[in-house]
């Protein structure tokens, strides 16, 4: 990977208003790094790797960021954040780019990582390397407002990020559901009951994990009839899923399948899943962190 530091780092902007920024001051990057970007020349697109570190440079600041002139002297602030991005995906003809940006950022108390993506198209009357050029910029621009709108919910507080949950923004809403997600906040539960009807297979799959982590009971009869009728593969980390979070259905579906499924493979998975949830219910406090037990004894 190279870095890239350009001369208008040193310039302080101010988050632009048709942004829809609502943070006074950009954030800052620390370090912008160009990963994979081969999609391009197998495209067949005239584009180098100079050409897409001007590009993600140049559209910084009108999202809301600003690169750090640490080579004039500027002190890195905590919160700094580190930018690589990957073009995963390129096509000519029509001209189209997918960019996915890995953020990740430094504290005291630790880092935080951030995934962001945006697609652009060019428009009907772009050709040739124009067209190509537009959309690696349209694309670059949704994957930072992304990118910014991630930030914003990981500064919110909780009540904010709840309200947040009734925003008609994709973008705001599914940053509100992980941040309240990572948070374990209870409120996040019903908009990640909500997301398993998604189309899309990695939404659902990660709110089924999230459930899991949440041990949230009411997420057994969606996950029941979400595994009617599908793959065994998908079967399976329902099976799972459903061993995770337990409780009085949970068991009597897996005790069933585990009984009297036709394929071997579900019913030793439903087993399995059977056997841990009898385990973790027969440990009443050895799950407990130190600090929880402590709280308990008290």
């Amino acid at each position: 990977m190279s870095s890239v530091r350009t001369p208008f780092a040193a310039v302080v902007v101010l988050c632009l208003a048709a942004a829809g920024c609502k943070r006074d001051r950009p954030y800052p990057v620390e370090r912008l790094d160009v990963g994979a970007w081969g999609s391009l020349t197998r495209a067949g697109l005239g584009l180098s790797r100079s050409d897409v570190e001007t590009a993600l440079a140049g559209r910084l600041s009108a999202a809301g960021f600003r690169l750090v002139d640490v080579a004039s002297g500027e002190e890195v602030p905590e919160g700094a954040l580190r930018l690589t991005l990957d073009l995963p995906m390129a096509q000519a003809e029509p001209a189209k780019v997918g960019a996915l940006l890995q953020v990740r950022r430094r504290s005291g108390a630790g880092s935080a990582r951030y995934e962001a993506e945006g697609v652009g198209e060019a428009s009907p009357g772009e050709r040739g390397e124009g067209a190509v050029r537009a959309a690696l910029e349209r694309a670059l621009d949704r994957a930072l407002r992304h990118a910014r709108v991630q930030l914003q919910a990981a500064d919110k507080p909780d009540d904010a990020l709840v309200k947040d949950l009734a925003s008609k923004d994709p973008e705001v809403h599914a940053s509100a559901v992980r941040v309240l997600t990572d948070r374990r906040n209870p409120a996040v539960a019903q908009a990640l009951l909500d997301q398993l009807g998604a189309e899309d297979q990695d939404e659902v799959r990660r709110a089924i994990g999230a459930l899991v982590e949440m041990k949230e009971k009411r997420a057994v009869p969606p996950l029941i009839e979400l595994g009617n009728g599908r793959d065994p593969i998908f079967l399976r980390e329902v099976i799972y899923a459903l061993g995770g979070i337990g409780g009085d259905e949970a068991q009597a579906y897996l005790y069933t399948v585990a009984q009297g499924h036709d394929q071997p493979a579900i019913r030793e998975a439903a087993q399995q899943a059977l056997d841990e949830l009898s385990r973790s219910e027969q440990k009443p406090d050895r799950g407990l962190s130190s600090r929880e037990g402590e709280a308990a004894r008290r």
